[in-house]
């Protein structure tokens, strides 16, 4: 029960202080609005300067950030992952000729014991040592 207070206490406070904040923005909306209507040439071509330099600056802030070249040519974070993406290449063309080699091991084993099977002469005779000079006699 007391929590349950707590809660609805700390929502009353978050709920006032949301309210004066909307107040707030309201009033600072209304008081910006009216001096607007006001503003002297002179003060009109200051803001405009100022604006242009916040967003000249916002935008190289930005560009540094993606990391593309003042010219526009190239992303620089492609220079500076390079060797992150050769070892990446690299790695993959090991692991598809180990892959590649895997496979044809195994059809190279199917096509030997097909061979086996298929011959006139027992398994045993191939495992024979004195069977090799036994057929280069012959």
């Amino acid at each position: 029960m007391l929590n349950n207070q707590n809660n609805h206490t700390q929502n009353n406070l978050v709920d006032s202080v949301q309210l004066a904040e909307t107040q707030l923005a309201q009033n600072m909306i209304a008081l910006l609005e009216e001096r607007a209507q006001h503003l002297t040439l002179s003060e009109v071509q200051r803001l405009s300067t100022a604006r242009n330099l916040a967003i000249n600056k916002m935008t190289a802030t930005q560009t540094a950030t993606i990391g593309i070249h003042r010219n526009g040519n190239a992303l620089q974070w492609f220079g500076h992952h390079r060797l992150a993406s050769a070892t990446l290449v690299i790695g993959l063309v090991v692991i598809s000729l180990f892959s590649v080699q895997q496979l044809s091991m195994t059809a190279n084993l199917e096509a030997s014991d097909a061979f086996l099977l298929a011959s006139d002469l027992p398994p045993e005779a191939y495992a024979d040592k004195g069977f090799d000079t036994w057929l280069d006699s012959k």
